[in-house]
């Protein structure tokens, strides 16, 4: 598989004076992260909504601080390794990070991949939106957060974290992973930066891209957008050796930390 090529990268704004450590974690060290880190504090946390409880994965360094927070929604494959490899890749550069578990209170393991994407399929937008604004109420109430939070989700959790970016009150910046993102018309009412990681063999968002990135020029919005050559939608979180690019994913990993610290950091 070809990997990611500078050849398309557009930007509103630039970030700029900002280092990111680089860390690998492909398919095999997405496993041995879930080794326990010393430098890290990794808990199960729980948040209700209604009669549901659900189940989330909070990261942050264990030397405490005050720091961003994060809401890493997963795609379709749930909560998996690579999923949580990412977020504590996150933790790492210095993030509060929470990954709920959208399928958990169905009682799904997060080894159960056709369990999960059923349960998902069923859930309606409504369901999922309350459960992701529950999320952000317990990340945005612990001691640590400094009141910044952002959004990072992957294809099917990309929607929604783009829904996000146009509809809470209380996310500062938002990260698409080859998400088919809503319609141009809502995606120009969106509310904060927004950074776009594409798929150039992607058929579901190709026909997507210029359009999306049109109407965001002709509103005025702050975005960021990169075209990866050569690989599929998945190519950060789907451990298929067909679909999995390890330097697609860092390149992306490191333009998302980036990114989230030029907005989370230092907020106004």
């Amino acid at each position: 598989m070809t990997a990611e090529t500078p050849d398309r990268r557009r930007f509103l704004t630039l970030a700029a004076g900002l280092s990111v450590a680089a860390f690998g974690a492909g398919t095999a060290a997405a496993q041995e992260a879930e080794q326990p880190d010393p430098r890290l504090t990794v808990e199960t946390v729980t948040f209700q909504v209604r009669r549901q409880v659900f189940k989330g994965q909070l990261s942050r360094l264990r030397s405490g601080g005050r720091r961003p927070g994060v809401l890493l929604i997963h795609g379709q494959r749930g909560a998996d390794a690579l999923h949580r490899a990412f977020a504590r890749r996150l933790a790492l550069d210095g993030f509060l990070v929470l990954l709920p578990d959208l399928a958990s209170p169905q009682g799904i393991s997060p080894d159960q991949v056709d369990e999960i994407q059923g349960a998902l399929a069923r859930l309606a937008s409504a369901e999922v939106n309350a459960a992701l604004e529950a999320g952000i109420d317990l990340v945005a109430k612990h001691p640590e957060c400094n009141g910044a939070i952002g959004v990072v989700g992957f294809s099917w959790g990309g929607t929604f974290a783009l829904q996000l970016a146009a509809a809470s009150q209380r996310i500062r910046a938002a990260v698409s992973f080859y998400a088919v993102p809503p319609s141009p018309e809502r995606i120009a009412g969106t509310r904060v930066p927004i950074l776009f990681h594409w798929a150039d063999n992607d058929p579901r968002t190709a026909p997507l891209v210029d359009a999306i990135e049109k109407r965001l020029i002709g509103s005025g919005k702050v975005f960021e957008a990169y075209l990866y050559s050569g690989v599929v939608s998945g190519f950060a979180t789907d451990p298929d050796p067909r679909r999995y690019d390890q330097k697609a994913t860092d390149r992306a990993y490191e333009r998302t930390a980036f990114f989230l610290r030029r907005w989370l950091v230092a907020p106004t």
